[in-house]
């Protein structure tokens, strides 16, 4: 029997979708505590009197700590366990979130966001890994579609919460919340989420066989006796170097400019929204309100790429979701002093952003051949982290020099619009490769 096949073409059964379903649960913990800074930060800047380069500091230092826990932390899961490291990351981000409610300066509160993003990054990467094994490769595409929606969801109850506590009770009780939902998902992973088959397959202790068949008779798969052909299971290392080779190296560099664009872009819209608002004169309860429904709009973009690309070519769709972004983005500025219209716009801007982060997942792995696929999308995902560190405190730098605050949402409607452009010229590119692979092929059989 081929396990890995068993694994991929076995109907998903209900046990399968709950395991799915803690998986998004985890990317709604991302969302949260991510987004926590963003819903916060017109409170916390008054506190202190924060310029606005320390507070982009204080936003980016999150998701600094997410880009070195995805790099240094979540790959230590192929050494100790996907589940060890998950159950490790929520206990690192529950605690530190915790903490962070009773700082009592910028500085302690940077120290712990960083310790937060570290968890956060290595609980992220792991939870989507482990979501992809447990799907079907024909329900895998919806899995990966609702794993971006978890994210929104997370900050859409973080806005919510906020908007509730930050006027009664202050800012500090939202850090207190996260950390009490963090620490409650622990104990629900602990109980519920088994450890990955795969990884328990290529460390061949003694005693995985009879984990891997508990986890398999609740999949309803038939129980394994030994262990697969051991060459089955490994793959070389592949090299940065080999994404420039060939047709990939024009395909490489669309997708890294692509990816840094639409996540410099989210970055910057999901954590300065509620703040830049305020700045430009609507009370802090509009802003974060404004701020929630964007991410509500998340939700339904994700969903909606999801079955946009199953009809459709995915470059096609993709250049038209950031086209429209950077279009409702401009919109969204000239209608900010209407706070009805801002809303049903900023419905729109989050439906087509937050479209364009789940398009960008799917084009990176349908852009790369199987055997360099981990390190192509690794890659590109690498470039638009680095993108979403560098937007916040870019817009904290342009405040403190003069930049009025809704002028910053126009260069953020630049950033979707070169996304726009890259994606539509690596549709021309691969459609052109692809055409001369043909005519070569047609020229060896005559």
């Amino acid at each position: 029997m081929d396990i890995f096949n068993e694994l991929k073409t076995r109907p998903m059964n209900s046990y399968r979708w709950l395991l799915v379903g803690l998986c998004i649960l985890l990317n709604i913990v991302d969302g949260y505590d991510v987004q926590v800074m963003s819903f916060t930060a017109a409170s916390v800047s008054k506190e202190w009197a924060l310029s606005g380069s320390v507070l982009g500091i204080l936003i980016s230092l999150g998701l600094v700590g997410m880009a070195f826990g995805s790099l240094f932390i979540a790959p230590i899961a192929d050494k100790v366990g996907r589940r060890t490291i998950i159950l490790s990351c929520l206990l690192l981000s529950g605690i530190t979130m915790l903490f962070s409610s009773h700082v009592m300066n910028p500085y302690q509160l940077g120290i712990l966001r960083f310790i937060t993003g570290i968890g956060i990054g290595g609980l992220l990467t792991n939870g989507a890994v482990m979501a992809n094994e447990f799907s079907t490769t024909k329900w895998k595409n919806l899995s990966v579609a609702l794993l971006s929606t978890g994210y929104a969801i997370g900050a859409v109850v973080g806005g919510m919460i906020a908007y509730r506590l930050i006027g009664t009770v202050g800012w500090r009780s939202v850090f207190m919340c996260g950390g009490i939902f963090t620490l409650t998902v622990l104990v629900l992973v602990y109980f519920v989420l088994p450890e990955s088959v795969e990884y328990q397959l290529i460390k061949r202790q003694p005693n995985s066989i009879e984990r891997i068949n508990k986890t398999l008779a609740k999949f309803n798969i038939q129980a394994i006796h030994s262990f697969p052909a051991y060459k089955e299971l490994t793959h070389g290392k592949v090299s940065i170097k080999t994404l420039f080779k060939g047709n990939f190296k024009a395909r490489t560099i669309f997708v890294w400019i692509a990816f840094f664009s639409v996540m410099a872009g989210q970055y910057f819209i999901l954590t300065w929204t509620p703040k830049l608002l305020t700045m430009a004169g609507m009370t802090p309860e509009q802003g974060v309100s404004l701020g929630i429904i964007l991410n509500f709009g998340g939700i339904l973009g994700a969903i909606l790429m999801a079955f946009l690309t199953v009809r459709y070519q995915i470059n096609l769709v993709l250049s038209s979701f950031f086209a429209l972004t950077a279009i409702f983005i401009t919109v969204f500025v000239l209608n900010s002093g209407n706070y009805i219209y801002s809303m049903w716009i900023a419905v729109l801007v989050g439906i087509f952003n937050n479209g364009c982060v789940a398009g960008m997942y799917a084009l990176a792995n349908s852009t790369y051949d199987t055997e360099i696929r981990a390190t192509g999308v690794g890659s590109a995902i690498t470039m638009g982290r680095l993108g979403g560190i560098l937007s916040p405190l870019g817009a904290g730098y342009l405040l403190d020099a003069g930049i009025k605050p809704l002028h910053l949402y126009n260069i953020d409607a630049i950033l979707f619009a070169i996304g726009c452009i890259v994606i539509f010229i690596m549709y021309l590119t691969v459609k052109k490769q692809k055409h001369i692979k043909d005519l070569k092929q047609v020229n060896s059989l005559s």
